[in-house]
């Protein structure tokens, strides 16, 4: 083979690999999240929470903040979600896209909304968190 075709190949193959490795950094390097909680509900209810810090946006003086972080739930009914963080005047705030599910969180306590009713996790507590 020819040592042209041959450096050529090695080439591609080296810029295959990096252009792979840079879209499959999130899955080779997750996240980690900044804490972890895990709140008990009323009806022997449970919601597992990964909470993850986003990057900080710098805002003009006077507009407001720019959330950018995130939250993993485990739900005690099998389901998993993650969801984005929202501007919240208290405590912190996060929707899927259409806002049918809300999981809010301010100390020790949680608040689940679903079609902006409080139905299903209801009273959720969890130990202070240090």
């Amino acid at each position: 083979m020819n040592k042209t075709i041959l450096y050529l190949l090695l080439v591609i193959a080296i810029a295959g690999g990096i252009i792979w490795s840079i879209s499959n950094k999130a899955k080779l390097f997750p996240l980690k999240p900044s804490t972890q909680a895990t709140f008990s509900c009323d009806g022997n209810k449970s919601i597992d929470v990964a909470f993850y810090e986003g990057e900080i946006i710098n805002v003009e003086p006077g507009e407001p903040p720019i959330p950018t972080g995130s939250v993993k739930l485990k739900l005690s009914d099998g389901r998993s979600l993650e969801l984005p963080q929202t501007i919240s005047a208290s405590g912190a705030r996060y929707a899927n896209s259409d806002e049918s599910f809300i999981f809010w969180n301010k100390g020790n306590t949680a608040l689940v909304l679903e079609n902006n009713i409080e139905k299903s996790y209801t009273n959720c507590i969890t130990k202070s968190q240090d």
